[in-house]
Order: structure tokens, then C-alpha cells, then sequence
């Protein structure tokens, strides 16, 4: 019997256990938003919704998000070089279109980047780090959200203003990185203001400017303007990011990674990665009686250049898109009947170039990638989604909530080069297309006994085709040939507190996606996969006496090819390649009586195959971090955290491509300490 089996009966006996009567505080009174648009006790969510709070955040003092979102569920952010990353919820860690159309991320409910112009490196134009707390949602999310949220949904929620005056400074810094983070909070007449500042440099292995060791500096700020008058709520928001990264790229051969000055070397000392990002939006909300009705306008900017150095000719890339929108919702109550009805309005405008300086690459005698522009185009972007939920409150114990999303994307491409194939590129002629698709969710949430649920969800998520997808396209393949990929959902699962005070959440889990377009390991792109993806995950919480914790999640999977395809040896029944079988975080935390906070991490990534045959495999890593925190005096605390105590060789990304293996190496054991400081 396979482990998933094994792990849905033990779903199946969770019912029969003996329940405790009274919950600890913390997850009876945890209040999610991300779930149902609308602030939602977390233990009565039709569906699975995990969080991590300011304190953790402030507490972890991240120098990426994956040490952040890696603590939860089925959760994978893959490291690359400096900010590069990939994601992986409830998935494989998915590259190219796939990895950036297949994931939502979002700022108080807002997509960060125009659906169809995702990053695949997404969350480095988040301000994860100084927000309040981020919740993601796994699987299915495009009923309420839309396109891209299909494998899963990351909403970084931004602070609040507090009741009073409070401004802090905090510092991070270890023999390459400093980080500074200083923050402003405080009521006005009507409502409060925040301010924060966020400034990251790394200098790399060398100490520092030098082109040959990659480094980077970030900087991330928030405004924010809270402010009520009568039954109005307005609130006002400006967000800014910027990234100046010279790229490490992939280190080759088998198990580099142990060597520890060959993994140190730089292969693509000419790649970089320099992004810059600004969005805003004003949400006005009017609280009437038994109803509510929110209308947000918004705007961005985004733009990026960055050297492919994971392609044979390291072709420059100049992206940007322009945007305006305007989300609507009303809500209303009425009896045990609680109803929504929303709009999702956006337009954009992008562009998009790739220019290969260096000379043509050719594959034995056949040209591969030519010297010269391969592609130069705009896009204008059109999307209209309206969508309805609701939820019906059967009884005191259950809740059955239902919605349906339409929504049409149209794209308006036009080409600044002539069209043509040269080699594997295909510069497509001028062209429109639009898609249209229909999203649905069913949930279920059944109180077993006082603060215990059972839950179950069944939803089809679409999302419309990423730019890139349709019109940077390769030879043999047709111009605007990708379908919006449809997934299809259904998880149950049990939340609550069990005896001994336990605090859990245990979800099983079976998907099956179709017209799935990726890019293989050889470099050409598919345009209609099939997957089926199956798992269940725990997330726990325990206390024991007053000074000591565990915490943690654990994930079990298996990511399958759904198909066959001749090309890249797949065959229906393999795994997908980057798709641990297991994942899995524990935290050990001692309180002490005086304050503070000690916690040692365990973090286990499986082993996985890197290539579509299954030929090649990465046999996972296992790291221990360590971080400490005590109180100076009431106001001031300081800290010291060990990333990689064991100073474990590992790879944070290995694949198999164009006949070699390829890694990023993972970083050595490294000290960091931190100042924070209240006034």
C-alpha cells in the first residue's frame, strides 16, 4: 500500500478520535481574510488556509521568502541565486509560464503583476518581510481570484495602523548581508498612518563589488492611511520595490554541490537581475446595515531586465507592463443566507524583448538560437471576471458555501520585428485572442464537536494562457496555440484541537490538471500535458507546560505525467521532475521564564527526479537553523540566528538539462545577528 493510501485512512479515522471541549486561544480566535474575502474565523473555513503572523515574521527575520513560506504545508519556495526563486504549492516546482501563471500572489487581495505578465520569481516584488502576515491558500483559488490562482494562492496582508505612536528600527547583518528595517505606526484624527522602510545589500563570497560573485541590493517600502468617517472606510496604499542583482547561474556536474570551492565559482558572471515595481490603490468601503459594498481602484508599474544565462546564447531580456483596475464588492446578510457579488476589472499595457548579443548557437547542424532579436512585442490586455458566492448556514454546526467566477482575458499582440522562424525561434505575425472560462467551489464545513470541523471542497480553476505562453513561441508550434489550463480539485480534511490540546490540521487531497503547457528539459515547449497530483499534509501545534513548543508541517505527494510524449521519454505514470515526494518543517521552542525565545528548525526536503524520463535524481537534504531572541530591556532585544548549523552541502534547486546536471548550491553555515530597537 502506497503512503498517500496510508495517509487518506488515517483521514478517514480522525472523526473517531475524542475531541477536547476547549481550545487554546490562538487558533479559536485566529481570523483569516484571504478564504471568503471577508474576515472568516479560520476554524470554520470551507477549505484549507494557513498563516504566518507578524510575529513569526519579525521573529524568522528572513533574508528570502522561502524562510518564511517553507514552515507551511505543501508549501516549496525553491532559493535560486540571491531573490531568484520558484514555487511549488500542492505542485512540482514549476519554471517559465508555468511557474509564473500557476500561482496567485497578491497584496491585501490585489495581484501584484497582471495576470497574464507573471513572474516566475514573483514574491521578490512582495513586501512579505514587512508585512503584517501572509496567508496561502492551496489548490484552487480562481473562483474568488481568478487566473493564476490555480495551483495556489499567496496574499501578503499589509499592517494596520496601531492605537498608538510606535516606531521601531531593526537590524540584521552576518559577514555578507545587511538588512535594515525601520517602521512607523500611529493614529490620526480618524484612523492611523504606517510607514515602513526596508534596505537589503549582500556582497557575495568576495566581500565585494567584484562581477565575479553574485550580489544584490534590495530596497522595499509601504505607505499606508487608514482613515473612517460615518459608515465610510477609506483606506490608501503605495508600495514600492526595487532589485539590483548581479545572478549567480547554475553550477554543472553531478553532485557538485559537495565540492565546496568548486560550488563557490561563478559560471555567468554577465547575468543579472535589476526590477523595479510601484503600485497603489484606494479602497473605499461603506458599511450599511446586514450589508457591505468595497470598491478599489488600483494602478501598477512593473519593469525588469535580466541576462537568461539558464539559456545556451544568455539572451538579454527587457520586460514591462502599466496597469489600472478596479475590484467591486457587495455583500449581504440576510437571515442564515450571507451572499457576495463582485467585478474584477483591469487594463494593461506590456512589451517584451529578448536579444542574444553572443554568437548563434547551433545543436550539432542545426541552429538553435541565432545572434540578433528574437522577439520584440507589446501587448494590450483586457480582463472582465464577475463572480458570486455564497454562504448558507445550515445549522449551528454546518456551513455549505458555493461560487462561480466568469471571466474573459483578451490579448492584442503586435510584433516590432517580421515574423518568421529562424532556427527555434518563431516570431508570430500580429494577432488577438481571448479566453474565456468558467470557475466554480463547493465547500462543506461540518462542526464534529465545539471547535473541531470536518471540511471538504471541491473546485475547477482555470487560468488564461501567460503572455510568453502564446506569443514567444518556438518553431513547429502554433502562433497562439496554448488553451487556458483547467484543474480540478477535491480535498477533505479535519481542523481543531484534539486531546492533550493539539492543534491541527490534516488534508487529503486529489487533482487532475489538463492542457498543462510547460517548457521540457531539451527546451522546447508542450502544449497540452495532463497531471494528476495526490497528498496529504498535517500542520501541528503543542505546547507543553509554559516554556516549550513544536510546530511544524509535513507533506506527502505524488506529481505524475498524466500523458505520454515521445520527445522527452515522457511516459504516463512518472514522476514529474522537481516534485518532492515529501516535505517537511519542525520548530523545537523553549520560552524562557525571562523572556525571549529560542527555536531550532528542522527542515527536510525529499528526493526527487530532475528530468521528465525519470533517468536523473536529487537525493533531497535535510538543514538545521537555529535562532535565539532575548530581551535587553523592555524595549530592546537582540538575536543570533545560524542558518545551515550542520553546514550541510545540498543544492536549493537541481535539474537535468541540455545533457548536463545543474545546481544551485545552497549556502555554508552562516552567523547572523540582529538589533531591534523600540521607541
Amino acid at each position: 500500500m502506497t503512503k498517500i493510501a496510508i495517509y487518506f485512512l488515517i483521514l478517514f479515522f480522525i472523526p473517531l478520535m475524542q475531541f477536547n471541549q476547549k481550545a487554546s486561544a490562538s487558533l479559536v480566535d485566529e481570523i483569516v481574510v484571504t478564504a471568503s474575502k471577508e474576515d472568516t474565523q479560520i476554524l470554520k473555513v470551507g477549505g484549507n488556509i494557513s498563516s504566518i503572523n507578524t510575529d513569526e515574521i519579525k521573529f524568522i527575520n528572513a533574508i528570502n521568502p522561502s524562510e518564511i513560506l517553507n514552515r507551511l504545508p505543501a508549501v516549496y519556495i525553491s532559493q535560486g541565486s540571491g531573490q531568484e526563486h520558484l514555487t511549488s504549492i500542492r505542485s512540482p516546482v514549476l519554471s517559465g509560464g508555468a511557474g509564473a501563471g500557476s500561482f496567485l500572489y497578491l497584496e491585501d487581495g490585489i495581484p501584484l503583476r497582471s495576470p497574464g505578465f507573471g513572474n516566475v520569481n514573483g514574491l521578490m516584488e512582495s513586501i512579505i518581510e514587512i508585512g503584517d502576515r501572509t496567508e496561502v491558500v492551496r489548490g484552487p483559488g480562481s473562483a474568488l481570484y481568478g487566473s493564476n490562482a490555480v495551483h495556489g494562492l499567496i496574499n501578503v496582508i499589509t499592517p494596520t495602523p496601531s492605537e498608538e505612536k510606535k516606531q521601531i528600527i531593526r537590524t540584521q547583518f552576518s559577514d555578507q548581508e545587511f538588512t535594515i528595517d525601520g517602521s512607523y505606526s500611529g493614529p490620526t484624527q480618524k484612523g492611523g498612518v504606517v510607514l515602513n522602510l526596508f534596505w537589503r545589500e549582500d556582497n557575495g563570497y568576495s566581500h565585494n563589488e567584484s562581477i565575479d560573485q553574485p550580489h544584490y541590493g534590495q530596497q522595499k517600502f509601504l505607505f499606508k492611511w487608514d482613515n473612517s468617517e460615518g459608515i465610510n472606510d477609506y483606506i490608501f496604499t503605495l508600495i514600492g520595490t526595487n532589485l539590483n542583482q548581479e545572478t549567480k547561474g547554475y553550477v554543472k556536474g553531478y553532485k557538485i554541490y559537495n565540492n565546496k570551492n568548486i560550488s563557490k565559482i561563478n559560471p555567468d558572471p554577465e547575468a543579472f537581475r535589476d526590477t523595479y515595481s510601484i503600485r497603489s490603490s484606494f479602497k473605499i468601503i461603506k458599511n450599511y446595515l446586514n450589508s457591505k459594498l468595497s470598491i478599489t481602484p488600483y494602478i501598477r508599474y512593473n519593469e525588469m531586465d535580466f541576462k537568461m544565462h539558464f539559456l545556451p546564447g544568455k539572451p538579454l531580456e527587457t520586460n514591462s507592463h502599466k496597469s489600472i483596475g478596479i475590484q467591486s464588492i457587495y455583500s449581504k446578510k440576510i437571515q442564515n443566507l450571507t451572499w457576495f457579488i463582485g467585478s474584477d476589472i483591469e487594463f494593461t499595457e506590456g512589451k517584451l524583448s529578448e536579444f542574444q548579443d553572443s554568437k548563434d548557437v547551433s545543436f550539432g547542424p542545426r541552429l538553435a538560437y541565432p545572434q540578433g532579436p528574437h522577439y520584440d512585442f507589446s501587448i494590450d490586455s483586457k480582463i472582465l471576471s464577475l463572480y458570486f458566492n455564497t454562504e448558507w448556514l445550515l445549522n449551528d454546526r454546518a456551513v455549505f458555501t458555493t461560487g462561480v467566477r466568469a471571466e474573459n482575458v483578451e490579448y492584442d499582440y503586435k510584433t516590432n520585428i517580421p515574423s518568421g522562424t529562424k532556427g527555434r525561434i518563431q516570431v508570430s505575425p500580429n494577432r488577438s485572442d481571448d479566453f474565456t472560462d468558467i470557475s466554480l467551489k463547493t465547500s462543506f464545513s461540518y462542526m464534529l464537536k465545539e471547535n473541531n470541523f470536518l471540511f471538504t471542497n471541491l473546485s475547477i480553476g482555470n487560468r488564461a494562457p501567460q503572455v510568453t505562453d502564446l506569443y514567444r513561441i518556438q518553431s513547429k508550434q502554433v502562433p497562439g496555440g496554448a488553451d487556458s489550463e483547467k484543474l480540478e480539485s477535491f480535498e477533505i480534511g479535519f481542523r481543531g484541537i484534539s486531546i492533550g490540546g493539539l492543534e491541527y490540521e490534516i488534508v487529503g487531497y486529489t487533482m487532475k490538471k489538463e492542457d498543462y503547457f510547460f517548457r521540457d528539459s531539451q527546451g522546447f515547449n508542450v502544449e497540452n500535458g495532463v497531471t494528476k497530483h495526490n497528498g496529504i499534509e498535517f500542520n501541528y501545534f503543542k505546547t507543553f507546560g509554559d516554556n516549550f513548543e513544536i510546530s511544524g508541517s509535513l507533506s506527502f505527494a505524488d506529481h505524475e505525467y498524466d500523458f505520454n510524449h515521445t520527445p522527452n521519454k515522457i511516459v504516463k505514470g512518472n514522476t514529474i521532475d522537481s516534485a518532492p515526494k515529501e516535505l517537511a518543517n519542525t520548530r523545537f521552542t523553549y520560552l524562557p521564564s525571562m523572556g525571549g525565545k529560542f527555536e531550532l528548525e528542522w527542515i527536510r526536503v525529499g528526493d526527487y527526479p530532475i528530468n521528465e524520463s525519470n533517468a536523473h535524481n536529487y537525493e533531497g537534504h535535510d538543514i538545521f537553523n537555529l535562532r535565539l531572541k532575548r530581551d535587553l530591556m523592555s524595549k530592546t532585544s537582540i538575536g543570533l540566528t545560524v542558518r545551515n548549523l550542520t553546514d550541510e552541502r545540498y543544492a536549493t534547486r537541481a535539474d537535468y538539462a541540455f545533457g548536463s546536471y545543474r545546481y544551485f548550491v545552497g549556502n555554508e553555515r552562516e552567523f547572523y545577528f540582529s538589533l531591534e530597537r523600540e521607541f
